[in-house]
């Protein structure tokens, strides 16, 4: 039974039976065909303070004003918060990104889903910036309830991924991911160290488990046994065969949390290095593997702030 507001004669009643006849919560309830709680809520919620006692007319105004209240978006969210969110945007983080960034930072807690909502809505003029986010229709597609995603057998969280990872401070440490071409016409595999910013990438026939375990294992050949100590994938169904990579490559694997794609951010940025050179219209089936990886050595020796401008080779 779903719930609805108590009606105005409701309200009268109610006044009735609990200052003229004296009755208990419970036994309103029973006249009223209402739950006892529901009773209790609406005289806790729209007494006035400032009057003696329950009043109809009264909760009815005290109701419509919270109503009123409630209609008007994004009330709860400050000037400074959405100030920051702007900046953020502008350096192209995504609103999933930079949710996350902000309240590890201490700088409060907003839904991406709002982001988004206030993009679209044009609220604080935020329209703006939808040209900041990565995919620019209109509207946010939405996820459907059943996807192919998830499922990932024996799969191990993020959590439980050695400290030191995250310290940036050993070699080994990798996150992982896909590139798709356009209209799914070919896959780029990458893989890139923690520390080094080294990375690791190869031309895919598919998307399939096999395919991208085939592509892996052959870039990790060269690797030493030393630089091969964590490997971090997001929750593509391509990531099935992550107990085989870890078999054969001597390799502990971990999963992000689905939709935290900030927790695996050198991937995420290193894929849109790889999308300079190859944009989205990329066809990468017609990509000829010793061109693409001239293109890696590109992006490989290029320097860096964080390693002194000089290249941490794996």
């Amino acid at each position: 039974m779903s719930y609805s507001q108590l009606s105005t004669i409701e309200r009268s009643e109610l006044y009735k039976l609990r200052v003229n006849d004296k009755l208990s919560i419970s036994d309103i309830g029973r006249r009223l065909n209402r739950n006892k709680s529901t009773i209790s809520r609406e005289l806790s919620r729209n007494t006035d303070e400032r009057q003696i006692g329950y009043l109809p007319d009264t909760a009815d105004a005290l109701m419509k004003a919270r109503r009123k209240k409630a209609k008007v978006r994004f009330q709860s969210i400050s000037t400074e918060m959405i100030a920051e969110v702007k900046q953020r945007l502008e350096q192209h983080h995504s609103p999933e990104q930079l949710t996350g960034r902000m309240e590890r930072e201490g700088l409060g807690k907003i839904s991406y889903k709002t982001i988004y909502l206030m993009i679209y809505a044009n609220y604080q003029e935020m329209g703006i910036y939808q040209q900041y986010l990565r995919q620019k229709q209109k509207k946010r597609r939405r996820k459907g309830r059943h996807q192919k995603r998830g499922g990932i057998p024996n799969r191990v969280g993020i959590e439980n991924r050695p400290k030191i990872a995250d310290l940036k401070t050993e070699i080994g440490h990798w996150e992982s991911d896909t590139v798709i071409g356009c209209n799914h016409t070919g896959i780029v595999v990458t893989h890139v160290d923690k520390a080094s910013k080294y990375l690791l990438s190869g031309l895919a026939k598919n998307k399939t488990m096999d395919e991208i375990n085939r592509v892996t294992f052959n870039l990790f050949e060269p690797i030493d046994s030393t630089s091969r100590k964590t490997m971090i994938f997001d929750n593509g169904r391509e990531f099935c065969g992550h107990e085989k990579l870890s078999e054969r490559l001597q390799i502990d694997t971990f999963f992000a949390n689905p939709y935290h794609s900030w927790e695996r951010g050198l991937n995420e940025h290193t894929n849109g290095l790889i999308r300079e050179f190859y944009p989205k219209s990329t066809n990468f089936k017609i990509l000829k593997e010793e061109d693409f990886q001239k293109v890696m050595n590109l992006i490989n020796h290029r320097p860096r702030k964080r390693l002194s401008s000089k290249m941490c080779k794996v």
